[in-house]
């Protein structure tokens, strides 16, 4: 509503409905979850359980070491939803890249005012994208809750962190929804390698040093906007109206 119809600056935008929905959860959730008798978080139990069957059942094996590593010790251990993010990620590339609908999706993109002019309906694209993305991205809010925090909702500010580290990936992967499986990976390692840095590096890190290690996924996306600035490749570009409103009284 405030970007496409009220052509509202998106940056800004953005940053306050962030910044008012950890405030409306925070005040909410304390609020609600007082009055069923918790002090600062609640457990889904059930609806936990469900989401990490891979991990609970195990696929009726006695123990993960029976099947192959990569799926023992990456897929099975976080629940299917890691088989929907896949999913997603192709059916995402096919609709972006091999459909009528992503092609004028990736035209808007590009120049609003020109995919206008070719009789695409510039707003209702846009809403359809928004609606889309939000849910993708609610779906990874309820894969943290519950399988990274096991169904706890707590109202400490914890999912931040992740949330900025998924805006970083968007970069990393130079808007291509198949460089964000393997970029997921890499992140994520490194996000987490400062808990494995005795094991991995032979050293014990203390707390500085792992804050050190837990911006390496930052600096690595400077890194790919330095390098792309510089290349200057078409396919490595983001999407030349990204982050603009479209006036149809400009074009």
């Amino acid at each position: 509503l405030f970007t496409v119809s009220m052509r509202c600056n998106q940056n800004v935008t953005g940053l306050s409905l962030t910044y008012l929905s950890v405030g409306v959860c925070s005040f909410g959730g304390q609020f609600v979850l007082k009055s069923l008798g918790y002090d600062t978080s609640a457990k889904a139990s059930a609806t936990a359980k469900a989401f990490n069957w891979c991990l609970n059942n195990q696929f009726k094996m006695q123990s993960l070491d029976e099947v192959p590593a990569f799926f023992g010790k990456v897929f099975l251990s976080y629940g299917f939803m890691i088989f929907v993010a896949i999913g997603l990620a192709i059916l995402l590339h096919f609709i972006l890249f091999r459909t009528n609908v992503g092609l004028s999706l990736r035209s808007i993109g590009e120049s609003s005012a020109t995919a206008d002019a070719q009789g695409i309906n510039v707003n209702k694209y846009k809403y359809f994208a928004i609606c889309i993305g939000g849910m993708i991205a609610g779906l990874g809010g309820v894969t943290y809750v519950m399988n990274y925090s096991n169904g706890i909702w707590a109202t400490a500010n914890s999912i931040e962190s992740l949330g900025w580290l998924s805006v970083a990936l968007v970069i990393f992967s130079v808007w291509k929804p198949l460089n964000a499986i393997w970029g997921s990976y890499l992140f994520a390692a490194l996000f987490w390698l400062y808990m494995y840095a005795d094991k991995l590096l032979g050293v014990v890190l203390d707390t500085k040093g792992s804050e050190a290690l837990e911006m390496l996924p930052y600096v690595i996306t400077i890194i790919v906007l330095i390098v792309i600035s510089f290349r200057k490749k078409k396919e490595l570009q983001p999407p030349a109206s990204l982050g603009l409103s479209y006036f149809r009284e400009e074009r």
